[in-house]
């Protein structure tokens, strides 16, 4: 048996681990577990010996001041995606999964685009987008304990747009696959992602 955290070669993935499902895109409002469940898919992957990496994809737009037709920085956040995942890839990361706020088509085909920039890599149409969604009490509750009294107001803003957030992550149907989180922890989520990308 080989050691936990040796990561496999594709090779030894199996065919239901081509570098056709290499990517994931993982979808929901704030407070619904997105980085939780990152962080206990990584231990599923290492307990799997499979090489992996996550990226928020938040933190590749942290930039001022943002262009007048590019107010949320989509446009630098998916060039650096390319980027960083270029990087990750020739390292030898064989899965890497990008959490996001994804409501708009034409940026979640950027965003699978960036990452299979790098021809034979993957096919960017089998990037699977998986939605976590949970009730609105559990974002709230889950929030309130995230928000110090400092960041108050960023917790009111975002519970007052919460319902036109929802709305529009449900309008815009984008989702391949849907997880209802409310009744799971952060290692049943992960384990439910690992299955869907087939890792």
């Amino acid at each position: 048996m080989e050691p936990v955290g040796s990561p496999r070669l594709p090779s030894e993935l199996g065919e239901s681990h081509s570098r056709a499902s290499r990517a994931l895109l993982l979808n929901g409002s704030s407070g619904v577990g997105k980085s939780s469940a990152l962080h206990a898919l990584g231990a599923v992957l290492g307990e799997r010996s499979v090489s992996h990496a996550f990226i928020e994809l938040d933190e590749l737009a942290l930039f001022w001041p943002r262009p007048g037709d590019d107010p949320w920085g989509a446009r630098i956040a998916r060039a650096n995606l390319a980027a960083v995942s270029t990087t990750y890839w020739a390292a030898g990361v064989q899965c890497i999964a990008v959490a996001h706020v994804f409501t708009d088509r034409e940026h979640l085909d950027g965003c699978r685009a960036a990452l299979s920039q790098d021809v034979g890599l993957l096919n960017a149409e089998a990037v699977p987008l998986v939605r976590l969604r949970a009730s609105r009490a559990v974002v709230e509750e889950r929030l309130r304990r995230r928000h110090v009294v400092e960041t108050q107001w960023e917790l009111e803003a975002f519970l007052a747009g919460y319902e036109s957030l929802i709305r529009a992550l449900d309008d815009a149907a984008l989702d391949d696959v849907v997880i209802d989180v409310d009744d799971l922890t952060p290692r049943d989520v992960a384990e439910r992602i690992a299955d869907v990308a087939g890792w």
